[in-house]
């Protein structure tokens, strides 16, 4: 009896110990876990401006790509009041010790839809023009307001002040200020030879732009147009799609603006376009050498508007086609301006 008195004395002392070792054991995982969690800031950090702040602080999304390429998205260089952010996406190149030129992607969507990742066929945008900045450049593509939110020349106006947005980051990015791009496909097109050949024409500016962009210049050295349009005024009253151009596919065609200050044009277009027929790159490219430019104008058979063509492997084969064509003609122009 004694014996096993104690044995129950042992054990209880026992499991009074363990309790108190969990116990305590407890209490420093969850004095760790609070230091752990313990806010970075406290509310005496926290900073506050003399007046309204309208600058996005949130964290820029770095993301790599293959080949050293570092890519943000979401960047925002447009803000309106009473309208979306305008935003675009940016992939640099891995060497950071020199500038690049920049050539920036507009997407196509007939002015109402599209998205700066998305282009014709090609399966992976983001991708594709991550390879192209490992070449050593810079690469970005761009949103712009779209038919529904407003009408032309909203869409141009965005267009410039992005390319005034990256001169004025040209530093943060490393971009040659000197060496711009412009490259659209559809109404990305369009977009990208009225940009190239529109700089300073009042009718198009972006307005109630900051002083830092105003300061900016939106004029290009190059411009690149897949499947493009270039005189809408054959859209008749209606305007196009959505009515987008109602009186002012005249103020809209690039046909109007060409002059012997316009950069480089390549144009590329598909034999069974149904959408634009490829007589529009031809009558342009016309009009672009008769002004002593630099433009050349490729014609693929057997294919349709964005390249597509009877089979997948005849649409593989124009897209590559057409893209290996802006890689040869990018390497070039700015080769020959480093000359």
């Amino acid at each position: 009896m004694k014996r096993a008195n104690q044995f129950v004395l042992i054990l209880t002392a026992f499991m009074l110990f363990f309790s108190c070792t969990q116990v305590s054991n407890e209490s420093n995982q969850e004095d760790s876990l609070a230091t752990k969690t313990a806010p970075a800031w406290t509310i005496d950090d926290v900073p506050v401006a003399a007046g309204v702040v309208m600058v996005n602080r949130y964290p820029k999304t770095k993301i790599s790509f293959p080949g050293g390429v570092i890519g943000y998205q979401d960047l925002v260089y447009q803000q309106i009041s009473g309208y979306r952010p305008q935003r675009l996406d940016m992939y640099l190149p891995a060497d950071t010790t020199t500038t690049h030129p920049l050539i920036m992607y507009i997407h196509g969507g007939g002015w109402q839809n599209g998205h700066s990742r998305n282009s014709g066929a090609f399966d992976n945008w983001p991708a594709t023009l991550a390879m192209l900045a490992s070449r050593g450049y810079v690469v970005t593509s761009i949103n712009y307001r779209l038919g529904g939110e407003e009408k032309f020349p909203a869409a141009i106006q965005d267009v410039k002040t992005a390319i005034r947005w990256l001169r004025a980051n040209a530093g943060e990015y490393g971009i040659d200020k000197d060496k711009f791009m412009v490259w659209g496909a559809s109404a990305g097109g369009h977009l990208a030879a009225l940009a190239g050949t529109s700089a300073g024409v009042e009718e198009l500016e972006p307005v109630n732009l900051p002083e830092e962009l105003a300061a900016e210049s939106d004029k290009v050295q190059a411009t690149v147009c897949w499947y493009g349009i270039f005189d809408l005024t054959g859209m008749g009253e209606g305007g196009g799609p959505g009515g987008y151009f109602a009186g002012t596919t005249k103020l809209a065609s690039p046909v109007n603006y060409v002059d012997e200050t316009d950069g480089a044009f390549l144009l590329i277009h598909g034999s069974e376009d149904p959408v634009i027929p490829y007589q529009q790159s031809i009558d342009f490219n016309e009009l672009l050498t008769s002004n002593n430019l630099k433009s050349s104008v490729h014609i693929i058979p057997g294919v349709a508007h964005s390249f597509i063509g009877e089979s997948a492997e005849s649409t593989k084969g124009a897209s590559i086609e057409a893209l290996q064509m802006v890689m040869d003609f990018v390497d070039d122009v700015f080769n020959q301006i480093n000359n």
